[in-house]
């Protein structure tokens, strides 16, 4: 079925829409078993709208239930099946859930943003404690407009040294309880940095310094703020005082920065 209600330009992800959401790098372990494996694969895990559980009731689009903020999930996704010898290195599931991370701030149904095709989502099971996956985007049914504001074409450049902020700051934000972006704890972050660098070694590579701390992130990102929230409009000078601000840099763990990361990179 075609797309017929936007939301920012962005089709509605209601259960007729036809969309599917796609995740690359869902790494499960996967047969032989012990001695000789299990060996950790990258799939490509999709879910489909067609799945869409706990939309909205009261409001329907071409008379299904729509996608809502911190309520529907996709009940389940595929391209993962062969992962039996453990499931994904981080919370062990196999053809999961998927849960949006993004919806639109500007429409609301049932007093909750709409989740829209091109939102971000976390895919097989991985609801905030537990998602994996680095990168996830709403494929659309059709092609979709592209989201046009005053500062889209503006030439971003990034603000020296915007995350300095001291060395008892950066130690406070590295050692802090929890992500600000989900509600894994520092304990559970030293778990999930475990698992991922056992996941390397198996696959013969050096493990990745750094994990098991929170990492200093901006919040909204540096970029998003210049090309969507009229930070083009600011001087270089305004702009970096913003970047600077304490306030305004949060403790992330490193699979939420690893998330963020394309959305951020193919703002142009």
């Amino acid at each position: 079925m075609a797309l017929t209600v936007y939301a920012e330009n962005m089709g509605l992800f209601h259960k007729g829409s036809g969309g599917k959401g796609i995740a690359p790098l869902d790494v499960c372990l996967t047969p032989p078993p012990p001695p000789a494996g299990p060996i950790p694969i990258p799939y490509v895990n999709v879910c489909s709208a067609k799945d869409l559980s706990k939309g909205s009731k009261t409001v329907k689009i071409d008379k299904k239930p729509t996608a809502l903020e911190d309520k529907s999930y996709v009940s389940k996704s595929i391209g993962d099946n062969a992962g039996t010898q453990g499931g994904n290195v981080i919370n062990h599931k196999i053809k999961g859930k998927a849960y949006f991370r993004k919806w639109s701030r500007e429409v609301k149904v049932e007093g909750k943003g709409v989740g829209r095709h091109g939102d971000m989502m976390g895919q097989n099971a991985s609801s905030p404690d537990v998602c994996f996956a680095p990168f996830a985007k709403v494929k659309a049914a059709i092609a979709k407009e592209q989201k046009s504001d005053s500062c889209k074409d503006a030439k971003y450049e990034r603000p020296d040294n915007a995350t300095a902020v001291g060395k008892q700051r950066k130690k406070e934000i590295q050692n802090s309880p929890k992500c600000h972006s989900c509600p894994v704890t520092a304990a559970k972050l030293e778990k999930m940095a475990k698992v991922y660098n056992d996941a390397r070694l198996i696959m013969g590579k050096k493990p990745m310094k750094g994990l098991g701390k929170f990492w200093l992130d901006h919040k909204p990102p540096l970029k998003v703020v210049f090309k969507e929230y009229d930070g083009c409009k600011m001087s270089k000078q305004e702009f970096k005082e913003w970047a600077r601000k304490q306030a305004d840099i949060k403790p992330q763990c490193f699979r939420c920065s690893w998330k963020q990361g394309p959305r951020v990179r193919n703002m142009g």
